[in-house]
C-alpha cells in the first residue's frame, strides 16, 4: 500500500484505504478493489445490511437461505 493517502480501516486480513487518487481500496488477503468513494458507500452499506441480516438470523447457515442471490 505504497500509494496510501489515508489508511481507514486495518486488521489482519483486510484493510480499506484511500489512494493517492482518491479512489477507496478494499484490500483482502490477495484481492484488491479499487472503486470511487461513492462506490465505496454504496458497497459498505451492502456489507452492513448483510451483517444485520446475518446477525438476526444466526441460526441458519447462509446456504439455508430461504431466497436465492442474485447480483
Amino acid at each position: 500500500m505504497s500509494d496510501t493517502r489515508e489508511s481507514l480501516s486495518y486488521n489482519g486480513i483486510c484493510a480499506v484505504y484511500q489512494c493517492l487518487n482518491g479512489h477507496i481500496h478494499l484490500k483482502y488477503r490477495g484481492i484488491d478493489i479499487a472503486m470511487t468513494p461513492q462506490d465505496f458507500y454504496q458497497v459498505a452499506g451492502t456489507i452492513a445490511e448483510a451483517m444485520l441480516t446475518f446477525k438476526d438470523d444466526d441460526t441458519k447457515s447462509l446456504t439455508d437461505r430461504d431466497q436465492p442471490i442474485t447480483v
